[in-house]
C-alpha cells in the first residue's frame, strides 16, 4: 500500500482560509519555472545560508499570507524548520489558490523564505513539486487508515476512529479537492496512479468494511458504495465551500468550536445512517 509514496513525501500539515470576498488574486504572469535556472556550483549549505535571511520580501509575503490563508497558516509555517518541508507546505497552499499553471516559483520562494535556486535544488520541475504535495496528502491518509485498521477495535469503534481522523485530515488539507482535481495535461498520470494504487483500494476496503458491519448485525442494510460517497461529499463540501459557509454563518467556519461541533454532528449522521449507536 505504501509503494505509491515516493521519497518526496513531506511532514507538514496545512490549514487554509479562503480569500475574503472582494479580494481578487493577482493576474497570472508567464510561468517562471522554466525561466529560472538552478544556481550552478552552490552547495546546499550555501543555499541555506542565503535562504535563512528574513528579508523584506519574505516579511511582505508573510503579511499577505496572513490575509490570504489566515494567521493559523502563518503560525504553522513558522513551525516548519526544514526548508524542503517549508517549500511543500507553501506549495500546497499556492497550488490550491492559484492552480497549477498560475503557481509562481517566486511566490513560493518568497513565502517559504528560500530562494528560487533552493526550490530547483529539491525539485527539478513544477510537476515534481506538485507530486511532492500529493505525496504529503497521501502519506497522512495512509497513517490514518493504519490507525483505524487495528485488530483490537470493534467495527463501530473503528468507524468512529476513522471518521474522526478523516474529518481532522480534511480540516488540515482543506483544499484536498482542488489539489486532486488539477489538470496537468494528459502526459502526467501521477495522480491517476495514486488513485489506482491507493485511493481506489482504500475506497474498496471501506465498502467491504460497511458490508462486514451489515453482515455482523452492527449496521442496518445500506448501499455501501453510495453511503461512502455521501459521507465523502458531506465532509468535503464544508471545507470546499468555505466562503459560502462564512457568509451563511456570519463568522469563521474554521474556528475550533465550529469544527468540533461540525465533526460531532457529522459523526451522529454517519451512525444514524447506519442504524448504529455511537460507541
Amino acid at each position: 500500500m505504501t509503494g505509491a509514496v515516493t521519497d518526496e513525501t513531506a511532514k507538514a500539515g496545512l490549514k487554509l482560509v479562503d480569500r475574503p470576498e472582494g479580494s481578487a488574486a493577482e493576474p497570472p504572469e508567464a510561468d517562471d519555472w522554466a525561466q529560472e535556472k538552478p544556481a550552478e556550483g552552490l552547495e546546499l549549505s550555501e543555499l541555506l545560508a542565503h535562504a535563512s535571511k528574513k528579508d523584506k520580501k519574505h516579511l511582505r509575503a508573510l503579511e499577505q499570507a496572513a490575509g490570504d490563508y489566515g494567521t493559523d497558516f502563518v503560525r504553522k509555517l513558522d513551525g516548519v524548520r526544514d526548508p524542503r518541508e517549508r517549500i511543500v507546505f507553501v506549495a500546497e497552499a499556492i497550488f490550491a489558490r492559484m492552480g497549477f499553471g498560475g503557481a509562481r516559483t517566486q511566490a513560493i520562494a518568497d513565502l517559504a523564505g528560500v530562494n528560487k535556486a533552493m526550490i530547483h535544488y529539491y525539485f527539478d520541475s513544477k510537476e515534481k513539486l506538485y507530486h511532492a504535495v500529493l505525496d504529503k496528502i497521501l502519506f497522512d491518509l495512509i497513517k490514518l487508515s493504519q490507525e483505524a485498521s487495528r485488530d483490537d477495535l470493534s467495527i463501530p469503534r473503528a468507524l468512529e476512529v476513522f471518521y474522526r481522523g478523516f474529518f481532522d485530515y480534511v480540516a488540515t488539507h482543506r483544499n484536498f479537492s482542488r489539489i486532486t482535481s488539477m489538470d496537468l495535461g494528459s502526459q502526467d498520470r501521477y495522480l491517476a496512479r495514486l488513485v489506482e494504487t491507493f485511493f481506489k483500494p482504500l475506497f474498496d476496503r471501506g465498502v467491504a468494511f460497511i458490508k462486514a458491519g451489515i453482515a455482523q448485525g452492527d449496521f442496518r442494510k445500506v448501499d455501501a458504495r453510495q453511503f461512502l460517497l455521501s459521507v465523502y461529499g458531506m465532509t468535503m463540501s464544508y471545507f470546499s465551500e468555505a466562503e459560502f459557509m462564512r457568509l451563511l454563518l456570519g463568522e469563521d467556519p474554521f474556528r475550533e468550536r465550529f469544527l468540533h461541533e461540525r465533526r460531532e454532528q457529522l459523526l451522529d449522521l454517519v451512525f444514524a445512517g447506519l442504524g448504529c449507536k455511537r460507541p
